[in-house]
């Protein structure tokens, strides 16, 4: 018998090759790039498009919102897709559309285009954002799989750079002589070329998925039936709740830090759009993205060492201390609260890391598309509850209100954690190999 291939430390399952690995942390790093490009680039494109500043929260929520509505319909389908037909053509699928839609996007001449623009990037991004997860879980035996959730979050966090990045851009194009608009328009085509690149490295360096021959016989109405008759299990059933709070621990987090200090700077402080993105919004960001590179490494190790529910437990904890201190702030510019974004970091991308290590420990092999694209429906109903509603808390209470409603949600699921952590039970299938037709010849 052969010995296993490791990688980075991480032992991978049979069938899967360094380059597979590598091809794969590639197209999720441009995964994550797009998680929160939007995030950042849509302040400053609301502003030259002339959305009236009292529209823009609401209307951030509601974009936001569509988006997630799509995932909620689609993330499943997708896994499904992906247990029948394989991993690769799906996520080559999610990242096409997802460039098609960011070269869209800066053309929008009225919230009518934005939401058509919107939802091709929704369609992208729900087939992309389950199969990152989907992926690393057939690649990373279980008793590594914490390290390798960790080594993608630590991959996902760099990617995060990416949106401060595309953040500059404007202002640079705009010093340069572009108008605002074209401004924007350069640096969404060169989000848009990511995808691009993504795609072709997906469909030429992924791993070859043929599902077992009983899986592809059957409906798919069968198929999301066992998907979701799967939530029984405690583990799975807890991993849909830190889904849905990890999920919203960064949408909120995405979505309302930006526009709370782009609209900070430009009524309290004077300044135009691009500068308040490239003053404020940026090395805030940057900031939490540092406590997420540590958080991620942390969290990977911690979970291949205590059960992964504790791992949920502890980082659930964690995340619902941070968030719930954000009530304590009134001026997102004040230097302490630099500290406080990069403890949020690490929180969050904790909360990512062990409840995608416990699902994907949980998830029955052969089904695991299928389970985890009810996860992501799970994660996309705590986006749409982050997003939508924090979009209303925001305008009509206050913009901490988003980040403490998170804080309590996280420190229920601490709570459910804590409860059931010793009734999960590691299922026998959890390694079974990529190619399962292959395995059961």
């Amino acid at each position: 018998m052969s010995a296993a291939t490791r990688y980075l430390g991480i032992e991978l399952n049979a069938g899967i090759t360094r380059w597979h690995m590598t091809a794969y942390l590639l197209a999720a790093l441009i995964s994550s790039g797009y998680a929160g490009a939007l995030a950042i680039l849509q302040p400053g494109l609301l502003q030259v498009i002339d959305i009236p500043i009292a529209d823009q929260a609401t209307l951030t929520g509601m974009l936001a919102a569509l988006q997630e509505a799509v995932f909620i319909v689609m993330m499943a389908l997708y896994g499904v897709m992906a247990d029948r037909l394989g991993r690769k053509p799906v996520y080559a699928l999610g990242l096409g559309l997802t460039s098609l839609g960011f070269f869209l996007y800066p053309f929008a001449q009225n919230v009518p285009q934005l939401l058509a623009y919107r939802l091709i990037i929704a369609f992208g991004g729900a087939a992309m954002v389950g199969m990152m997860v989907t992926v690393v879980a057939d690649y990373a035996t279980n008793k590594d799989r914490g390290k390798a959730n960790g080594l993608q979050g630590f991959i996902a966090t760099i990617g995060a750079f990416i949106p401060p990045a595309l953040g500059f851009m404007p202002g640079v194009f705009a010093g340069q002589g572009y108008s605002e608009l074209e401004a924007q328009q350069i640096t969404f085509a060169i989000g848009g070329a990511m995808g691009v690149a993504g795609t072709i490295i997906a469909l030429i360096g992924l791993a070859p998925h043929k599902p077992a021959a009983p899986i592809q016989r059957e409906s798919v109405g069968v198929m999301l039936k066992h998907g979701l008759a799967a939530g029984r299990d405690p583990g799975v059933a807890l991993s849909y709740g830190a889904a849905f709070i990890s999920r919203g621990d960064l949408a909120v987090t995405g979505a309302f830090m930006g526009l709370w200090l782009v609209q900070f700077g430009i009524q309290s402080m004077g300044m135009a759009p691009s500068q308040a993105m490239q003053e404020l919004a940026v090395p805030r960001v940057l900031t939490t993205v540092t406590g997420a590179m540590i958080g991620a490494l942390l969290m990977g190790y911690i979970s291949d060492r205590v059960s992964r529910s504790t791992a949920v437990m502890l980082a659930s904890g964690l995340a619902a201390v941070v968030y719930l201190s954000v009530s304590f702030v009134t001026d997102p510019t004040a230097p302490w609260v630099f500290g406080l974004l990069a403890v949020m970091g690490v929180a969050e991308i904790s909360a990512f890391v062990s409840s995608q290590a416990l699902v994907g420990q949980q998830a029955p092999a052969q089904r695991r598309g299928a389970v985890i694209g009810f996860f992501g429906v799970a994660g996309a109903i705590g986006i749409l509850v982050g997003t939508a509603g924090g979009g209303w808390l925001f305008s009509h209470i206050n913009p901490a209100a988003p980040f403490v409603l998170f804080g309590v949600l996280n420190a229920v699921v601490c709570v459910w954690a804590a409860m059931v952590r010793r009734k999960v039970v590691v299922p026998p299938d959890t390694d079974m190999p990529v190619n399962a037709e292959a395995a059961s010849a």
